[in-house]
């Protein structure tokens, strides 16, 4: 019993005490009144720095945003929404945010206000009075701590000359990446793209302050057509590291500045008859091989032509004929890049002069012509003259000459015996040294005529050195190695060089027109670029393959024939002996 009424003593003092932490805990209670109204970090802006708004909804779970009146002049880089939930004095309050990073598209005197839709009515929130003013000259922006610039190799440019435009971003920050949210784009220009991983960044020094500097972006223009153009700004995104952990980068939103570029034709006067459309500077760089030669032989010019023009106009260095040589031209490299936002083109040529007479060979300086945009005037550049020395006797054709039948040695009979008891038979008479020459002079023939049988049958067996040329050429990767040990090949079998020789005297050497035909257009892949494609080696010696093979056919063919030939000689030395 004492037990049960302690129990209930017990309960009784814990109802007591929570009645009286109920009464002195004040309630928490939720506030009624909705509100509506909207924020921006400043209401003096300036056109090309973004800004951030907020519209806020409190106390108002599913209201939603209609609009926000005056938006429209503004572009609208990001949007957002978050919620929170506060405690104060025992009320509860509730919000909902939707934020927009926002930058202004012109100057001007701009009203922002939001519009909301909720529990079936509609709210306006509170009127923000916007003045936007010009964007800074670009030579104040240093002062900031993440900008970008916008550079333009010439502001003034003539048709057909090249322009790069580049976009530059420096910054204090520590950033994870950047970008355009635009998607920059020229009317009247042909547009080439540096490849962004070939752009560079490093750390200068700019007031005594470090900063990061980053190529954003180069392209190389080429004007299609005249006038004065507008190179827009574009909106550009820098995510800056913050250096938390749940928000590893905070967006900052930038805008380039806009550039006037005008292209003026050019002039028609005093332009020569001969200009190669190149518009830049032009210089050439030559060297030739060799000022004497062998006829038969061939001599080489290399050029270099560098410009901050586009080279893809000049195809070939030699327009013309050069007296007293066939001229084989082959575009061996061509670069482009941009250094201290300037265009730089290099292109590379082999030019191979056969000379097609012996003698001093006079060769004329080759000009060039293109227009130089520096003075504005049509200027030539020059590749010097010289004189090649030829010696040597010009091959004369010859008529084939006769085969030479083996000298047959004569015996002389010193004595004739008839015997005229036995009619109808020769009996000769002869001395012993005598009848030994004559025999050993057979079996020599006889010998020499087995040989030359096996031989000229055998000799596609043992003809090493085709056989070693054609299985070098076959491992070989490069095209001009696997031209040059071709070459070798043909001068091997025929005793001619491809390479410094002209087509009639290889096409009239070489005689079957199956072989010469493949021959022509390994000359013409090489020399012309007529076959080229991608698979360069793979067409190279699938060639080399069918040309070895009419090699060694007509190699064995020509034995056959010539082991034919010395056993007709040999059989009628026979015939002559009986």
């Amino acid at each position: 019993m004492t037990g049960r009424i302690r129990s209930i003593k017990v309960a009784l003092a814990l109802f007591i005490i929570a009645a009286y932490m109920l009464s002195i805990s004040p309630s928490v209670q939720a506030a009624q009144t909705p509100q509506f109204r909207i924020d921006i970090d400043s209401l003096t802006l300036q056109k090309g720095v973004a800004a951030n708004l907020k519209l806020a909804m409190v106390d108002a779970n599913g209201a939603e945003v209609i609009e926000v009146n005056g938006l429209e002049n503004f572009d609208i880089l990001s949007r957002s929404e978050s919620s929170a939930t506060q405690i104060a004095n025992g009320v509860e309050t509730n919000e909902q945010d939707v934020n927009y990073s926002i930058m202004p598209k012109k100057a001007g005197s701009f009203t922002l206000q939001g519009s909301v839709k909720y529990d079936g009515k509609n709210y306006q929130t509170n009127v923000l009075q916007i003045n936007v003013s010009e964007a800074k000259p670009s030579e104040n922006s240093e002062a900031e701590d993440v900008y970008v610039k916008t550079l333009l190799s010439d502001e003034e440019v003539y048709f057909g000359q090249k322009v790069v435009l580049s976009y530059e971003l420096y910054t204090r920050y520590n950033i994870e990446n950047f970008g355009f949210l635009d998607s920059p784009g020229l009317d009247g220009f042909i547009s080439k793209d540096i490849p962004r991983e070939q752009l560079k960044s490093e750390i200068i020094e700019i007031d005594g302050k470090k900063h990061a500097k980053y190529e954003a972006k180069q392209s190389m223009l080429t004007p299609i057509k005249t006038g004065t153009y507008t190179i827009p700004a574009y909106k550009f995104q820098v995510n800056v590291s913050s250096g938390s952990f749940f928000d590893s980068s905070k967006p900052v939103y930038l805008q380039t500045e806009s550039k006037q570029l005008t292209v003026k034709p050019l002039p028609l006067a005093n332009q020569p008859a001969d200009f190669s459309g190149i518009v830049g500077k032009l210089s050439l760089d030559s060297k030739i091989s060799t000022n004497t030669i062998k006829y038969g032989d061939s001599v080489t010019l290399q050029v270099t032509a560098t410009s901050n023009g586009d080279l893809d106009i000049l195809k070939e260095v030699v327009k013309d004929e050069l007296p007293g040589f066939s001229v084989f031209q082959t575009e061996k490299n061509k670069q482009e890049a941009i250094a201290n936002n300037q265009y730089i083109n290099m292109k590379e040529f082999e030019i191979i002069l056969v000379p097609k007479v012996n003698g001093d060979i006079k060769i004329d300086p080759i000009h060039i012509s293109y227009f130089n945009p520096e003075t504005g005037s049509y200027e030539q550049a020059e590749i010097p003259g010289t004189t090649i020395t030829v010696s040597g006797e010009i091959p004369q054709a010859q008529a084939a000459s006769n085969n030479e039948t083996a000298a047959v040695e004569a015996v002389s009979i010193n004595q004739v015996s008839y015997n005229s008891q036995n009619e109808g038979i020769l009996t000769l008479h002869l001395k012993k040294a005598h009848l030994y020459i004559g025999l050993g002079i057979v079996v020599l023939l006889i010998v020499i005529a087995a040989f030359g049988i096996w031989f000229f049958s055998h000799r596609k067996k043992y003809d090493k050195t085709l056989q070693v040329l054609y299985k070098e050429c076959m491992h070989l990767n490069d095209p001009t190695e696997i031209y040059n040990q071709f070459n070798s090949m043909i001068k091997h079998v025929y005793s001619i060089s491809i390479k410094a020789n002209t087509r009639n005297i290889i096409a009239n050497r070489l005689e079957d027109s199956e072989l010469t035909d493949h021959v022509m257009e390994i000359m013409d892949y090489m020399e012309q670029g007529k076959y080229r494609s991608d698979q360069a080696n793979s067409f190279l010696k699938t060639k080399m393959k069918l040309i070895y093979k009419l090699l060694t056919n007509q190699r064995r063919r020509a034995n056959e024939n010539q082991a034919i030939r010395f056993r007709a000689q040999s059989d009628g030395s026979a015939v002559e002996r009986g």
